[in-house]
């Protein structure tokens, strides 16, 4: 049987993928496949593009919901070895120190006792644990686990697909709910809704907007955008993306792909607002804040593009082209005070990147010109 989800299981002064070989099943909400691969390869390990037997940790994305069959069991692509070790979501994040650690809390449930109390078996709470409905820490769990276990094993007994009660418990976790604070019921076309006191609300609390998640459709749908857009079809790949961001209003990487095409089509002013879809979506994405600092200066916005550029760069520290532009931008507009501080980080950084040569020169220009208005002002 598999390893599931649990706690980071590295040796204490090892990087939390070090050595490993990780491919990830399903999209990681927010995060594009560039940034995902730096962070893995920063913490030591290897993102495969494809399923392979080479992976040595499988990564269940929550838009991958459609894997999971009535049953508990996980569907995963042909080919991935049984010895690989499985995580959820937000325990790949912790990995990659983009979430902190799960609550402490007191958890003294062994896996059996939330089978029995919860009338669950051990394949449905292991299928619970890895899209996240429950967040066992070495094995065990706690109160408000078995809360949440309750309610999915009273769902499934009225006859509710566990992959609705999977979405409906992320759609939760994103608007800062957890299932074991609500009460879910049937609305109209078979949705889930929160009861509310009798009132009907859509998960997003919404009393409008049916929850009628199409993930395994949506997942092809982006697939083959990206493929399209690999292929330099980009009036299919524009298709698609566009139908994929009405279909989920909540991942800016969908808005950020879409302005990235047009884009390509030369058309800057729809790109410009798809980006800003995507920071709207997320204000920590990094990389769509450069694309629109890029955009700043072409139109000659110089204090516009200084703030997003401050903005990638604040997100994502360790940035080098947003600091290395942000860096240039600033000794260009003659604010060498500015300039330096960043001109060092990037030789910190990269030392021997393609900007370091850039780099120490601008930074020896700036300290001249900073002695050189100094002694000016003595």
């Amino acid at each position: 049987m598999r390893r599931m989800p649990g706690r980071d299981e590295s040796l204490p002064g090892r990087s939390p993928l070090d050595g490993e070989t990780l491919f990830i099943v399903g999209r990681v909400h927010g995060l594009t496949r560039r940034r995902l691969d730096q962070l893995v390869r920063a913490r030591g390990g290897r993102l495969l593009g494809r399923p392979s037997g080479r992976a040595s940790l499988i990564a269940v994305a929550h838009s991958a919901v459609a894997s999971a069959l009535s049953d508990g069991k996980v569907r995963l692509p042909a080919g991935m070895p049984e010895k690989a070790a499985l995580l959820s979501e937000r325990e790949l994040r912790r990995r990659l120190g983009l979430l902190g650690p799960p609550e402490s809390v007191e958890r003294k449930l062994q896996p059996a006792d939330l089978e029995r109390l919860a009338g669950l078996t051990s394949t449905l709470v292991s299928c619970l644990a890895l899209f996240d409905v429950l967040e066992p820490v070495d094995g065990r769990y706690g109160y408000r686990d078995l809360v949440a276990a309750r309610e999915a094993g009273r769902l499934l007994a009225r006859g509710v697909p566990l992959a609705r009660i999977l979405e409906a418990s992320i759609a939760l976790r994103r608007r800062g709910n957890h299932l074991s604070d609500t009460r879910l019921t049937e609305g109209a076309g078979g949705a889930l809704v929160r009861d509310m006191a009798g009132r009907m609300a859509e998960i997003n609390g919404q009393l409008t907007m049916a929850l009628d998640s199409k993930a395994p459709d949506l997942d092809e749908l982006v697939a083959a955008a990206e493929r399209a857009e690999e292929a330099d079809d980009l009036a299919t790949a524009e298709s698609l993306y566009t139908t994929a961001l009405r279909a989920d209003a909540s991942d800016p990487v969908l808005a950020f792909n879409l302005g990235n095409v047009f884009d390509a089509q030369g058309r800057a002013a729809e790109a410009k607002v798809a980006w800003q879809i995507a920071v709207a979506r997320d204000p920590g994405f990094a990389e769509a804040w450069y694309n629109l600092a890029l955009s700043a200066e072409d139109e000659r916005q110089t204090d516009l593009a200084v703030a997003e550029y401050r903005r990638a760069v604040k997100a994502q520290p360790d940035y080098a082209d947003a600091q290395f532009n942000l860096a240039l931008l600033l000794t260009r507009l003659d604010r060498c005070a500015e300039a330096l501080p960043l001109w060092e980080k990037i030789l910190e950084l990269e030392p021997k990147s393609k900007h370091a040569a850039v780099a120490r020169r601008a930074a020896a220009l700036c300290r001249m010109e900073l002695q050189r208005k100094t002694a000016s002002a003595g």
